[in-house]
């Protein structure tokens, strides 16, 4: 055992006026209209395509349950309707994830980049002025 303890708390660190500062900068940009209409094009795509993507699961989870003599239905070979089903599944996963990437490089990430910049140059700002 270590005889050399301290017996008190170590003092704790002054506090630290950039993380106020960066606080009230973050409040600030959450204000700003720019970003309300980042999150409005955001949610624009995303409550749609995900309403679309759970009736389109829920409609193979329940024809797999109640629809069995259609999703049995052999197509050709062993591949019956159920087994495109799934694929399909696998595919529009995908397919979802392309379209976001390709709305989001077009209509995201040049504004998010300006009010990136702007709020990492009003908090490089404020900490260079202590």
């Amino acid at each position: 055992m270590a005889k050399n303890r301290p017996t008190k708390d170590p003092t704790p660190p002054p506090e630290n006026d950039g993380a106020a500062a960066q606080e009230r900068a973050f409040v600030a940009m959450h204000s700003d209209p720019r970003f309300h209409e980042l999150k409005r094009r955001l949610y624009r795509f995303i409550f749609p395509m995900s309403v679309a993507f759970m009736i389109w699961y829920l409609l193979y989870v329940l024809m797999s349950a109640f629809g069995r003599e259609v999703m049995g239905t052999v197509l050709f070979g062993n591949v019956n309707v159920a087994l495109v089903f799934g694929i399909l599944q696998f595919i529009s996963t995908f397919g979802i994830a392309i379209l976001y990437t390709m709305y989001a490089n077009r209509n995201f990430d040049s504004r998010a980049a300006v009010l990136r910049d702007e709020l990492q140059n009003e908090l490089d700002g404020k900490e260079g002025d202590r």
